[in-house]
């Protein structure tokens, strides 16, 4: 399943008033933008819907249009709420309307087994799509497996580096979905055993860091969030004997692993995923970033089952990526709109031929400079 359309808008009529403005959405894309125009709050509302879903999480100022796709079927999912109480929603799909309610929680929803619809009534603040029923509603499964998808990083803080995990004891469940990077790597060296470690190492090595092993191992003393019962990673660089703990890492070096590790691990289990990172690239050199750009792109590409939304204002990023996987955000106002190969094919198309690099896209405000002259 993948986010096709997305459109949102919060605190309508006030003067807190924000808006997305529907656009398409690819496997592979990159946000790009001045600084301050929306970027991570964008993402930030597509992280918002996949946890107001999978929780039922009312959020009374979250108002969505989205659409989703699994090739076979398109869903879209109209989402308005106000004064904290929801006020419709509503589930369509290519031949009928699978639910849909109004303000007072009362409506009605399509039972696959019965081959009708049912009448319900649920409290004001919850939410309908959240239910859950193989057997009846196996179309919802689609979404809540969706939502269950999404996978947040902020590239620019510390990913958890100062966190470590209980591996070693008999009987610990690892998580390889966890925001704990070195959990997700012991879960894939179990998985899949050496093949694992050997393509995250290669990975780290083409984006420049010279590593000859990585490997999980308990503390050997207590830190203020780790404790000597919990295991962290350490690594082995090439043209130095020690190893090196997560701790002692740069936070580019961590970050850049941490990433690595959990796309890999999302890769090689062919799981249908959809990664969130915003401000890409944050904390590492040129050479570094541009690299890792490439790298994760490519393991997108290679991987049908994987979405890739990714946010920057760094212009190595920019130049980079190629358009076709841009969506440049112009904010007037509290509204945004969103710019694409798809909408906007001819402008960007017509801004190849003046030999400018892609950051100066934006560092021109060419889309609409082109716009005002049509």
């Amino acid at each position: 399943m993948m986010l096709k359309h997305f459109e949102y808008y919060e605190f309508f009529n006030d003067d807190r008033y924000w808006a997305v403005k529907s656009f398409e959405l690819g496997r592979i894309n990159l946000f790009t933008a001045k600084n301050a125009t929306g970027k991570t709050r964008t993402i930030l509302a597509i992280n918002w819907l996949s946890r107001i879903i999978k929780n039922n999480m009312f959020n009374d100022h979250a108002n969505y249009d989205v659409e989703f796709s699994d090739n076979s079927e398109n869903y879209r999912y109209v989402l308005c709420n106000d004064d904290k109480k929801v006020v419709s929603e509503k589930l369509d799909g290519s031949k009928m309307i699978f639910l849909q309610r109004n303000e007072t929680g009362k409506g009605e929803i399509f039972a696959a087994q019965l081959g009708e619809k049912m009448q319900f009534q649920i409290p004001e603040n919850k939410l309908a799509i959240s239910r859950r029923d193989l057997l009846q509603y196996p179309y919802l499964e689609k979404i809540h497996a969706w939502a269950e998808s999404v996978q947040y990083y902020s590239f620019g803080s510390s990913m958890k580096q100062e966190h470590g995990k209980i591996i070693d004891r008999e009987g610990a469940i690892l998580d390889g979905r966890s925001d704990i990077s070195v959990e997700v790597f012991a879960a894939g060296e179990l998985e899949f055993d050496r093949k694992f470690k050997e393509s995250v190492l290669e990975s780290m090595n083409s984006i420049g860091y010279n590593l000859d092993d990585i490997n999980v191992r308990r503390m050997v003393y207590r830190t203020p969030n780790i404790n000597s019962d919990e295991s962290i990673l350490f690594a082995s660089e090439k043209d130095r004997s020690a190893n090196v703990s997560q701790h002692a890492m740069s936070q580019g070096m961590f970050r850049a692993l941490s990433i690595i590790i959990h796309l890999t691990y999302h890769a090689m289990m062919n799981m249908s995923t959809t990664i969130l990172i915003d401000d890409i690239g944050e904390g590492l050199d040129f050479d570094r970033s541009t690299k890792l750009i490439k790298l994760l792109i490519s393991l997108a590409e290679k991987n049908e089952n994987i979405q890739l939304i990714m946010s920057t204002n760094d212009r190595y990023v920019m130049n980079n990526v190629p358009f076709k996987y841009w969506q440049l955000i112009d904010r007037k106002g509290g509204e945004c709109r969103v710019y694409n190969h798809q909408n906007s094919r001819e402008i960007f198309d017509e801004f190849k031929y003046t030999g400018l690099n892609n950051f100066d896209f934006i560092a021109t405000d060419f889309i609409n400079a082109e716009r005002d002259r049509s």
